[in-house]
């Protein structure tokens, strides 16, 4: 609504805005957002680079604990302690009092070798628990099952393989708990019987000491195990986000997080990237608002461009408007006076453009109004002329109808009731005809009027025809337009009787059609026939001059203007004869009194 109350000016104002600002805002955000793309794609093939680089660097690490794990092959006088029966440790002769020696001084060069090394413990099978610890009490919890440990029943079950756990609590030692990843490997003697499990602690700090080594900033990096637990994370948050929606196991891919961390804001962006000899994942990503900070300044350069434009857009459109709008507003007083019925004529245009031209064509449709005006009064007065005329020419068919009651009268006075029962029929037809357009008539009407033009044609034509009557008196009510049928049976007459040695037999039967909505009058007889092509001669449409089909054709008009196109008259062959089908709805009307 607020559109239309708008002037010219102001729409062709906010018109040429639109149309000029619109374009730079669509380039714009285009440019922004594949700009945006291609950023986030080569970030992407960057931080899969770089985790493979780190994820390849952690494998390392961990591939050279593997290597430790195997070490105490190489001293095999520190398993004499381990090929024993168990002996408590106030019980020790000289013989496991060395080999506790040569086992002791075996953990504690680890350390040196690594410094991420807090600890490590063998687990004999003959029950016995030898440990070493950095820092902390070196002294056993001997009350710790650790066949309860994951890491350890993997131990066994790969008999000799390697195994590296997730984060977990290192409970084996008197004294303080403390977290570490455990590297563990079962111990074989020559002849392949299970000695000890070795278990090395290492802190998990050394996965930091790689990432800061690789100088990794603005980057967030999470490690997780085969369990989907935590090894490292940069950002607690972050990693409690991806270990709540984790991906398809084994699989390499992309992550998004938009963080409902904590009212952070932000929304990271990433790579995944598993590693199948260590079993773990490792998520890299970046703050996405980080990565697409080059791409602002096309966004600022669009609008300030959009700004520029607006306002010289709002400069021309000012001065476009000011050069219509007076030529148009001219128009518009023309127009309210033309609408009051001052046909004021303006000058003629001093301007070949568009505007010029609508000023002209105005002028030109003014006159033709003018000259349109004056012929609608010459043809109403012309009309009126023409309707006394008419009502002059109606007079005569009741001059007509008095004059033939009066022949009528006469005939029964002079005893011939025979030609007054003619007339009484010619009468109620002439008085038919002059009801055409009336109202609907009840069908036992319009069959009492046929049946009085069939006593005039049998006067006309004796012993040429003979009709019989099927109309159902539940149908008596049913309406139809005046004098319909008589054209149907008049021409049954004229054209099937033709060339004929016997009596023309012609049956009226009315039903309804299962639909109970439609009533079906049919007029068929057994005379000549009918060709097919001559069928479809008499349902053509008819000219002005042609008189031939006008009976049948007008019966068709005649029911399409009362009910529509989907009713009519159709024609059929008969061996021998011919059927005319009328269809019109089922439409009861009451009896005239």
């Amino acid at each position: 609504m607020l559109w239309k109350r708008l002037s010219y000016h102001h729409k062709l104002f906010i018109v040429l805005i639109i149309a000029s600002s619109l374009p730079v805002l669509l380039l714009g955000t285009i440019a922004y957002k594949k700009s945006s793309e291609t950023l986030m794609q080569q970030t992407e093939q960057d931080l899969q680079i770089i985790a493979g680089q780190l994820i390849t660097a952690i494998e390392k690490q961990v591939s050279d604990f593997d290597r430790f794990s195997i070490l105490p092959y190489y001293m095999p006088e520190a398993f004499t302690i381990f090929n024993q029966p168990y002996v408590p440790q106030e019980e020790w002769g000289s013989a496991e009092l060395n080999a506790q020696r040569q086992l002791i001084r075996l953990m504690s060069a680890y350390p040196s070798i690594n410094k991420s090394i807090k600890g490590m413990v063998f687990y004999g099978m003959n029950e016995s628990i030898s440990g070493y610890r950095l820092s902390g009490s070196s002294t056993m919890n001997k009350n710790y099952d650790v066949s309860e440990e994951k890491w350890y029943q993997e131990a066994l079950e790969k008999n000799g393989g390697f195994v590296v756990s997730g984060v977990h609590e290192v409970k084996q030692f008197e004294g303080e708990v403390f977290k570490a990843v455990t590297v563990s490997r079962l111990l074989l003697d020559e002849q392949m019987r299970p000695l000890a499990v070795i278990a090395i602690h290492i802190s998990p700090d050394f996965i930091e000491r790689i990432i800061t080594s690789s100088q990794l900033r603005d980057t967030v990096v999470t490690v997780v195990d085969a369990d989907n637990q935590l090894v490292y994370a940069s950002d607690e948050q972050l990693a409690a986000h991806l270990l709540e929606h984790p991906l398809e196991s084994g699989a390499d891919g992309t992550w998004v997080a938009d963080s409902s961390l904590e009212q952070r804001n932000v929304k990271y962006s990433g790579v995944v990237r598993v590693n199948k000899y260590l079993g773990w994942t490792i998520y890299m990503g970046k703050n996405q608002s980080d990565i697409l900070q080059g791409t602002s300044k096309i966004r600022q350069y669009t609008v300030v461009i959009a700004i520029v434009l607006m306002f010289a857009s709002a400069a021309v459109s000012w001065l476009l408007a000011n050069g219509l709008a007076g030529p148009i507003r001219r128009l518009i007083r023309s127009m309210r006076n033309v609408e009051t019925g001052r046909f004021e004529i303006l000058e003629a245009p001093n301007r070949y453009d568009e505007i010029g031209q609508l000023h002209l064509s105005y002028v030109r449709m003014v006159k033709r109004l003018n000259e349109l005006i004056h012929s609608i009064a010459e043809k109403e007065r012309q009309k009126r002329k023409a309707e006394l005329y008419a009502l002059r020419v109606r007079i005569q068919p009741h001059f007509l109808y008095n004059t033939l009651n009066s022949i009528r009268m006469l005939a029964i006075l002079q005893q011939s009731p025979q030609i007054a029962k003619l007339i009484h029929s010619l009468n109620r037809l002439l008085q038919s005809y002059l009801k055409l357009n009336d109202e609907l008539m009840p069908l036992s009407r319009e069959i009492e009027l046929l049946q009085d033009y069939e006593k005039l044609m049998d006067l006309r034509y004796t012993n040429t025809f003979e009709v019989k009557w099927d109309i159902p008196d539940s149908l008596a009510d049913a309406g139809i337009p005046a004098m319909l049928l008589q054209p149907v049976l008049e021409n049954s007459i004229f054209h099937a009787s033709r060339g004929l040695s016997r009596i023309l037999m012609i049956i009226v039967r009315a039903r309804l059609l299962e639909d109970g909505r439609t009533l079906c009058i049919e007029i068929m007889d057994d005379g000549t026939g009918i060709t097919e092509e001559q069928i479809q001669n008499l349902l053509q449409e008819r000219r002005e001059d042609d008189c031939a089909n006008i009976g049948i054709n007008n019966v068709n008009d005649r029911i399409r203007l009362w009910f529509g196109r989907e009713y009519g008259l159709t024609l059929r062959r008969l061996e021998p004869g011919t059927a005319v089908i009328i269809t019109i709805p089922y439409k009861p009307v009451r009896k005239e009194i």
